[in-house]
C-alpha cells in the first residue's frame, strides 16, 4: 500500500479523526453524571500506562484524586491512544472526560465542533526532531522531492508543515502518514528521506545514531504544548473540576522541584523510555505552574493562526472563551 499523500490532500486529511467532531453534539454522550458518575475518565497520548508530566505525578502520588474527590469522583481510570486523532474520536463518542494531548488536534477539533474546554497546559515549548537516515540528506533543502514521514494530525505535522512553508517546499516534499513506532524501520530502510519525531522518541533516535537535521527548537513559534481539554458535560457536572486540576498539578509540581530524580525515575519507568532521553525530552522548565502561562497562550494562538491561513479549519473561535475560567 502506499502511504504518500500530496501536500495538498496532506493538508485536507489532517486531523482526519477530528473531522468528525464535528457532529459531536449530534452524537449521544454520556457523561460521568448519567450512570457511573464517580469514576473520571482521562485520555491521554504516550506508549505507557499511565500518563507522565505533573498531571502523571498527580496521579501517582494521589493528589489528583485528593483534590477531585470533593467533586463526588472516587476514582479515575486512564486509557493511552497512539495520537490525537484518536483521542478525539474517544471524546466524540462520550468515552472520555478529559484529554491531555497535543495542541494541534486539539484546536482542530474544538474548531469542528468538539464540546471541549481548555482546562490547563501539562506541557509547553515541546521540541520536536527531524531526522535522517545514516548518510541521507544533510540540510532540509536537501529534503526537496522527497518524503518525510510524520504522525498526521500531530503537533509535530505542525511543525513540518510550518518547517516547509519557511523552506519554499510545500509542493515538492511528501507528507507520510507514520507512528512513531515505524519511523525507525523506516528509516533504517531508507523508504523516508526524513522522519518527525516528537519528545522522547527523537532523543533516542538521535542516541542510535540516526542524524538530526533540524528541530522544532530552532523555530520557536512552531513548537508543541500538551493541553488539558474537558468536555462541556463534565464541566457542567463537575463545576469545580478545572480549579481542582490545576491546585493537584501545583502540588505534583512542588513535590517534583523537591525531588527531581525520583519524578525522572517515574517518568521513564511510566513510558519506558531510558532516563537520559527522558530528562532532554522533558526540562521540567516545560511543566507550567500556571493554568494558563503567557508562553503557552502564546503558542496556542501561533497554531491556531497557522491552522486558518493554511485552511486546515475553517472556523475562528476565542481562546478566551475556550479556556474555563475558575481553572
Amino acid at each position: 500500500m502506499n502511504h504518500s499523500i500530496s501536500p495538498l490532500a496532506s493538508r485536507r486529511r489532517v486531523l482526519r479523526g477530528a473531522v468528525g467532531a464535528a457532529i459531536a453534539s449530534a452524537l449521544p454522550v454520556l457523561s460521568n453524571a448519567q450512570g457511573a458518575d464517580t469514576v473520571l475518565r482521562l485520555g491521554y497520548i504516550g506508549p505507557g500506562k499511565r500518563p507522565a508530566a505533573a498531571t502523571g505525578w498527580a496521579l501517582r502520588q494521589g493528589l489528583l484524586l485528593r483534590e477531585v474527590a470533593a467533586l463526588g469522583i472516587k476514582d479515575i481510570s486512564t486509557r493511552n491512544f497512539p495520537n490525537g486523532p484518536d483521542l478525539n474520536e474517544a471524546f466524540v463518542s462520550g468515552a472520555l472526560d478529559v484529554g491531555i494531548y497535543g495542541d494541534t488536534p486539539a484546536i482542530v477539533a474544538h474548531s469542528r465542533g468538539l464540546d471541549s474546554r481548555l482546562i490547563g497546559f501539562d506541557a509547553v515549548g515541546m521540541n520536536v526532531w527531524l531526522l535522517t537516515p545514516r548518510g541521507g540528506a544533510r540540510s532540509v533543502k536537501e529534503l526537496e522531492g522527497q518524503s518525510i514521514g510524520v504522525a498526521r494530525g500531530s503537533y509535530m505535522h505542525r511543525y513540518v508543515l510550518g518547517l516547509l512553508k519557511e523552506h519554499g517546499l510545500q509542493k515538492s516534499v511528501k507528507v507520510i502518514h507514520m507512528f512513531p513506532r515505524d519511523g525507525e524501520a523506516a528509516l533504517d530502510r531508507g523508504s523516508i528521506a526524513a522522519f518527525a519525531a516528537q519528545i522522547d522518541v527523537g532523543p533516542l533516535l538521535a542516541s542510535r545514531g540516526y542524524p538530526v537535521i533540524d528541530q522544532a527548537a530552532q523555530h520557536p513559534s512552531l513548537r508543541g504544548t500538551s493541553v488539558i481539554v474537558a468536555s462541556d458535560k463534565v464541566l457542567q457536572a463537575r463545576p469545580g473540576l478545572a480549579a481542582a486540576w490545576t491546585r493537584a498539578r501545583r502540588s505534583a509540581l512542588a513535590d517534583i522541584q523537591r525531588d527531581k530524580e525520583a519524578y525522572y525515575a517515574f517518568h521513564a519507568e511510566a513510558t519506558g523510555f531510558p532516563l537520559d532521553v527522558v530528562k532532554v525530552s522533558h526540562p521540567l522548565s516545560q511543566f507550567p505552574e500556571a493554568a494558563y502561562p503567557a508562553e503557552g497562550i502564546a503558542l496556542l494562538a501561533e497554531v491556531k493562526s497557522f491552522l486558518l491561513a493554511e485552511k486546515l479549519i475553517d472556523r475562528d473561535f476565542s481562546l478566551d472563551s475556550w479556556r474555563v475560567n475558575d481553572a
